[in-house]
């Protein structure tokens, strides 16, 4: 079936400030049926997983976790682990209006560093940007501070 070749995206903002529990009562029990359909998950937005991670891992199919700029990166990192692909969404703000490729860099090796700690596959998703005050070269600045941090942990290919 065509599902299986697909990928699933689940997300619940809007139970930012719930428990854990609470999580899995109103969102994860009832996404879980739908997202086991598909070949695999991505769960996660904006909002803070850190201390969610483990409801969120019922999902059988997981493979992405998204990390958001209110969570906590140390301990997410540690919770993901080598399991799941640690899916940070870098803070969108750092772009809006003056860009500091410094701030971009720090943010980008906090993440780097936590992932190399604790085996977490990592992907960066620059996403939410509402603005970048008529200056699209935000964009490219925050690409080249990017990249260039990940060369010096990865190394260019």
């Amino acid at each position: 079936d065509g599902w299986k070749a697909t990928w699933f995206r689940g997300m619940a903002q809007m139970f930012s400030c719930i428990s854990p529990e609470m999580t899995y009562e109103f969102d994860i029990q009832y996404i879980k049926p739908l997202a086991e359909r598909f070949a695999y998950t991505y769960y996660g937005c904006c909002e803070p997983l850190d201390n969610k991670i483990e409801v969120v891992k019922r999902i059988s199919n997981l493979r992405k976790i998204g990390v958001s700029p209110w969570a906590n990166v140390e301990s997410s990192a540690e919770q993901i682990g080598g399991d799941y692909v640690y899916a940070r969404k870098p803070n969108p703000a750092f772009v809006a209006h003056k860009t500091d490729p410094d701030t971009i860099r720090k943010e980008t090796e906090e993440t780097v560093k936590a992932c190399l700690k604790y085996g977490c596959p990592c992907e960066f998703v620059l996403k939410d940007i509402s603005t970048v005050s008529h200056r699209p070269e935000n964009l490219i600045v925050w690409a080249q501070a990017v990249s260039n941090v990940l060369d010096q942990y990865y190394g260019e290919e």
